[in-house]
């Protein structure tokens, strides 16, 4: 990935002039010169007896920008330009500086106009605890016990290269000697600085949803533990333990110019994006939690503080609800919750825009609506459902919804005519049903609940239907979609070998570690008819699915992660085989097919470590895209933002697959 420079326009201290991101961690551009810098120490790369105050210029401008909504509104930093290479002007007289190079190392080109003395140039390494030359003759710089290289450099003019070397000398500092060379022409010095075993970090970075618009570019949300990035050299009340971020990829560009648009969103705590949404004009709609007081509000807020505990002592989440215009940044955002625990994990929106979340509660306070199902808590912890209008400073609708033990939410989605569909995991036996319920008791420890609200109606009218669905052992939902036949898909994982299944299943048995499971619901059926597909997915040692899709020929997309040696791939599969750690897959199959024959793709992704799928979608030409995290490398293409893993805990990663 080549470095690209923002400008600071007030997200760091004024020392910085610009800054790249790297590895999870931070290179700083003062009028000095360079500046490594992480939680832990900083190493100050400046010249001696150099010009103080050159003039310094961006070249090469990007069309991508960066935004920091973060706290309240006179922190935030908005549409940051950002450029290939910043050049300093006159360092020494006759003697200039261009500042380039790539994710893991720094070039900066000395540009020597005739008869100027490259003696001139020393360095001094501010921090570092130790310099010396190697054998090859680069500098090896140690700070706080860990090293970093600058590269003998490469000196030259008119294309011949011209020999030379780094010598020491006294007070800490290091020259340049070259041998004989032509006075009367240009001379060009181009240290490389390799600072990749320095910004390690230690940092963790993932990407929970994922949408895709006509043009095929992919809108990714996520958190990253990246306070690495603000340390040192940023504004203190910017600092947030784990900020959210929301991101545009287009993968028709490469390098820099494939990430048009970052965007950083939160207050001075913790702050994580859980839930995604698009419209059809670009609009980015997210939900996640919060336990920062200063969050960024925006618009007719529902709720404009954090609800805090009188009691305990410990930040507990409230949801956050925000929009993000293409054109104008952040132009809707809310607190939602109460004093306990709050966690969205769904988000969709109707034909007007009126947003809708579902999630998990275990807050006595939270503030329902007049109109609610149910008005208080019933057991620990319950889902809840919530519809927000953003010219509203009220919500539309917010409920409890749950029986006398834990209920999840987990899945949400509007039908064109403004039906609500969810699906929780639930522990209740009591958990409210309406309508023909395909079933009517919990049947193993833990079963799903798919259900359908009429939020423009008050009181138990507004539940429209809800059943038990799963076996006689354990299910988890993850996630729910609807087809363009109005019937609704979902996917999770189960422990029970009498799921439901139908005749045409892929896969009609599971595994006792656990499997993906596959079903196809229409709730306004009569119970007979309410399972219209149903199936195992899997190996057998475990698999789990976070997400689904369909097309509109019908056929069904998921994705997740796996332990199977065994899971089911195709020929033409990006990787075959199973490596050796726990491994993303992505898998496409038609339900109208019966047995391993209804396999249209099927792959892994990764091999050693940790690699977890937690979004998909399907692109209108019928690419297949995935996005999650890895703690290792994964399937990268030359051209990527990103193709080598950054050094942190986990990574996001996201892709288009043809």
């Amino acid at each position: 990935m080549p470095l690209h420079f923002e400008a600071n326009q007030g997200q760091w201290r004024s020392e910085v002039r610009y800054a790249a991101r790297s590895g999870g961690e931070a290179l700083f551009l003062t009028d000095r010169g360079p500046v490594l810098a992480n939680a832990s120490r900083r190493v100050d790369i400046s010249l001696v007896d150099a010009n103080p105050a050159p003039v310094i210029e961006p070249l090469g401008r990007l069309s991508t920008r960066t935004d920091y909504l973060v706290g309240n509104r006179a922190n935030w930093h908005k549409r940051v330009p950002e450029y290939q290479r910043v050049v300093y002007h006159s360092v020494y007289p006759g003697i200039d500086i261009v500042y380039y190079g790539n994710q893991n190392q720094l070039e900066y080109d000395f540009m020597l106009q005739p008869g100027v003395d490259p003696g001139s140039i020393r360095w001094k390494f501010r921090g570092a605890d130790r310099v010396r030359l190697t054998d090859k003759g680069d500098l090896l710089v140690e700070s706080g016990g860990t090293p970093f290289v600058q590269k003998r450099p490469v000196i030259y003019q008119q294309g011949r290269e011209v020999a030379g070397h780094y010598t020491l000398l006294r007070g800490g500092a290091v020259g340049l000697r070259l041998n004989a060379y032509n006075r009367s022409q240009p001379l060009v010095v181009d240290p490389v600085l390799a600072y990749g075993s320095f910004l390690g970090g230690n940092a963790s970075d993932s990407i929970a949803a994922m949408k895709v618009d006509s043009n095929g570019r992919m809108y990714v949300a996520g958190y990253t533990y990246n306070s690495d990035l603000q340390a040192n050299l940023n504004q203190a009340q910017n600092n947030g333990g784990i900020d959210c971020f929301v991101a545009v990829i287009d993968a028709r560009f490469s390098g820099g110019q494939s990430l048009p648009s970052l965007t950083y969103l939160g207050g001075s705590r913790d702050d994580s994006c859980t839930a995604l949404e698009l419209d059809s004009a670009g609009n980015i709609y997210v939900t996640g939690t919060t336990t920062s007081s200063d969050f960024p509000l925006a618009g007719n807020s529902v709720q404009t503080s954090l609800s805090l505990s009188t009691t305990n002592t410990v930040f507990e989440p409230d949801i956050f609800v925000a929009e993000i215009s293409v054109t104008d940044g952040l132009v809707y955002s809310t607190y939602f919750g109460g004093t306990g625990a709050d966690t969205p994990y769904g988000i969709a929106l109707d034909r007007s825009g009126n947003m809708f979340v579902v999630g998990t509660t275990n807050s006595s306070d939270l503030p329902v609506t007049t109109s609610a199902y149910a008005g208080v808590l019933y057991g620990p912890a319950d889902m809840f459902l919530l519809k927000l209008d953003r010219n509203s400073t009220s919500p539309a609708y917010a409920t409890y919804l749950g029986g006398e033990e834990r209920d999840d939410g987990r899945g949400i989605a509007v039908a064109p005519n403004g039906l609500v569909y969810f699906a929780a995991s639930t522990v209740s036996t009591q958990f409210p049903l309406a309508g023909a319920s395909y079933r009517g008791t919990l049947q193993g420890v833990e079963n799903v609940v798919i259900g359908v609200m009429d939020m423009t109606k008050s009181g138990t009218d507004s539940l429209v239907y809800a059943t038990y669905f799963g076996g006689s052992v354990l299910e988890e939902v993850r996630k729910i979609a609807l087809d363009s036949r109005g019937r609704l898909l979902l996917t999770g994982w189960t422990l029970s070998p009498d799921f439901p299944t139908t005749a045409t299943a892929m896969q009609s048995k599971g595994s006792g570690s656990g499997s993906v499971f596959v079903a196809r619901v229409n709730p306004a059926a009569a119970p007979n008819a309410f399972l219209e597909y149903g199936t195992y997915l899997g190996g057998s040692s475990g698999d789990v699915a976070y997400d689904i899709a369909t097309d509109p020929a019908g056929i069904i997309y998921v994705a997740g992660y796996t332990l199977s040696s065994d899971f089911p791939t195709s020929r033409d599969a990006v990787q075959q085989n199973f490596g050796s750690g726990i491994e993303a897959f992505l898998v496409k199959f038609d339900p109208a097919v019966a047995g391993p024959g209804a396999l249209r793709y099927g792959s892994y992704f990764g091999s050693t470590g940790v690699h977890v799928a937690n979004a998909l979608a399907v692109g209108p030409d019928g690419s297949m895209y995935l996005a999650g995290y890895t703690t290792d490398q994964i399937q990268a293409t030359d051209s990527a933002y990103q193709n080598q893993f950054g050094g942190g805990y986990t990574d996001g990663f996201a892709m288009a697959v043809k």
